[in-house]
């Protein structure tokens, strides 16, 4: 079931990643200014941020193999929309279904997996290394098909493979979601807020990263294609660029498990939100195609980090019956950066043009960097395996640490 998981993940985010560059594009081809990108990067975010939370409950309340069901189906529907009626107003349609139905995959896929046997640092960085993979490969499809095919061929072969994914999700047998499957007997014990947790100040801060890393991800892929356009530089090429971005996020977790033992998980959150930013702001000051690839593949770097310790921490500070509800609150958190933050500074690109936008991202990043610090000493002592059910022994690895 782990390798079934990996497989999905690598075939939506493929799916998502793929088809958010070609959606800039498309609108910038029909005359969309900054701003109006900088909306359609926001309306991906806004139903997430305002029912993530309840989508987690429903999660825990209804297992993983439902809801990912659900959730592919929404996704399949939006990306038949543009197929059928290609303009940018659809794409607006697009974004909300596609952002609404994305948590419901994630969420069911992400819980699952952290509750399987083993290491939860191995194996969420396997899945994170999955989404990677998918990052990797979509830019790169999608990238070239819409060059060759055009718009509605892009997002038509995305609405084949998600067509697949959706079928194979049906085919797999409940039984073999039991590590995603409810474990609430009642609805009565989902009533307490989730947003107590958020009284523990480094789990706070763990979700602010988590939301840093997804919004700079969220924006390089809508406004990095308009800035390299704007150089000449075709719309294959841009996507070879971008999926070296998520090459880069791919190498860099394997490295991990290594990395939180030797210098603990606060140092090496810190450290990645500083890479991404100082990356950020170099890239609009070059045209140079090699360059913008090594800045690229250093901004995957340090966000393909971010992504993966943020989420660790997050379930090891709760116990599995409330890890839906404490994920539907980091995609909450996530989702209201990736909202509001591209809203403003698409506000900041319709007026000073596209490079404040790299800018004040950085910016950002960089203030992020010092006052999301979290505190923490070298893990030596760290076991190479801790089964996901002895939860107060991985809460105490990082209370130690």
């Amino acid at each position: 079931m782990f390798y079934v998981i990996l497989i999905m993940n690598v075939i939506y985010a493929g799916i998502l990643q793929g088809t958010k560059p070609i959606i800039s594009l498309y609108a910038n081809s029909q005359g969309s200014s900054a701003f109006i990108i900088g909306l359609l990067v926001s309306c991906y975010a806004f139903l997430p941020m305002l029912l993530a939370v309840t989508i987690g409950k429903w999660l825990d309340l209804r297992g993983a193999r439902t809801m990912i069901i659900f959730g592919a189906g929404g996704i399949f529907v939006a990306l038949l929309m543009p197929v059928l009626y290609p303009s940018v107003i659809t794409l607006f349609f697009t974004q909300l279904i596609a952002g609404f139905s994305q948590p419901f995959v994630h969420l069911s896929l992400q819980k699952t997996v952290g509750n399987l046997p083993g290491n939860r640092d191995k194996l969420i960085a396997s899945f994170a290394l999955s989404g990677s993979l998918g990052g990797l490969i979509g830019p790169l499809l999608t990238g070239f098909t819409y060059e060759h095919l055009g718009f509605r061929a892009a997002m038509g072969f995305s609405l084949v493979i998600t067509l697949l994914a959706l079928l194979s999700g049906l085919l797999i047998k409940s039984i073999s979601w039991k590590s995603g499957a409810s474990t609430i007997k009642n609805s009565n014990e989902i009533k307490e807020s989730p947003w107590k947790m958020l009284k523990q100040r480094d789990l706070l801060k763990a979700l602010i990263i988590s939301g840093l890393v997804l919004y700079s991800k969220d924006l390089y892929m809508a406004f990095f294609p308009i800035y390299a356009n704007s150089i000449g530089l075709a719309a294959g090429t841009i996507g070879i660029i971008l999926s070296f971005q998520a090459g880069m996020s791919m190498v860099v977790r394997f490295s991990q498990f290594h990395l939180v033992r030797k210098f603990g998980r606060g140092l090496v959150l810190t450290t990645t939100l500083i890479i991404s930013g100082v990356s950020y702001i170099l890239v609009p000051s070059t045209a140079n195609l090699i360059i913008l690839a090594i800045l690229t593949g250093l901004l995957g770097a340090g966000l393909g980090l971010g992504q993966p310790l943020s989420t660790v921490y997050t379930l090891d500070l709760t116990p599995p019956e409330r890890h839906g509800r404490v994920l539907g609150v980091r995609i909450t958190f996530n989702r209201a950066t990736q909202f509001f933050a591209p809203f403003l500074l698409g506000g900041i690109g319709g007026i000073a043009g596209v490079i404040p936008v790299f800018w004040a991202t950085g910016g950002i990043l960089l203030i992020g960097a010092y006052f999301t610090r979290i505190k923490s000493q070298p893990a030596q002592g760290l076991p190479d395996s801790i089964h996901p059910a002895s939860h107060q022994a991985s809460q105490a690895n990082d209370t130690a640490k």
